[in-house]
């Protein structure tokens, strides 16, 4: 089974996602951890993304759909994908089809999480990034 999970930043998508992950062996793919992982490893799509990140410009879509594929290739078991925030563009949702059409994939469902306006203000602002670490650090977790 392959999945989309949209929604706005701290609705939980990375969340459900693990869950997801951990109940069904599905692949989570978010491709904010990709191109981290990318950058961190150095690899040729790495170096491209941390030239464009580090210059405060957004990653190219074709970029991303090529961490994406990279990415299946690598967890190719059968089980299915969690794609995790993405696509975000019309552009980025035509490309991700055609990756998925060459592979003779489809996406089989697609989750939109809503979350109250109030609620995500609350997430969000609670939340740090442990830079070296590359860790999501939320309020509770600094107690």
């Amino acid at each position: 089974m392959n999945l989309v999970l949209l929604g706005p930043p701290g609705a939980g998508k990375g969340t459900q996602a693990k869950r997801l992950q951990d109940l069904r062996s599905l692949v989570q793919l978010s491709t904010g951890d990709m191109l981290r992982a990318a950058v961190a490893a150095g690899t040729e799509l790495g170096r491209q993304a941390g030239q464009l990140m580090e210059q405060g410009q957004l990653v190219p879509d074709a970029l991303v759909i090529g961490l994406i594929a990279e990415s299946m290739d690598e967890g190719e078991d059968g089980a299915g994908f969690i794609l995790d925030g993405f696509p975000r563009t019309i552009g980025q949702a035509e490309a991700l089809d055609t990756l998925l059409q060459s592979r003779g994939e489809k996406v089989d469902r697609v989750v939109v999480i809503e979350v109250d306006d109030d609620a995500l203000v609350a997430r969000i602002t609670g939340r740090f990034t442990c830079a070296p670490a590359g860790r999501l650090i939320t309020s509770s977790s600094r107690r």
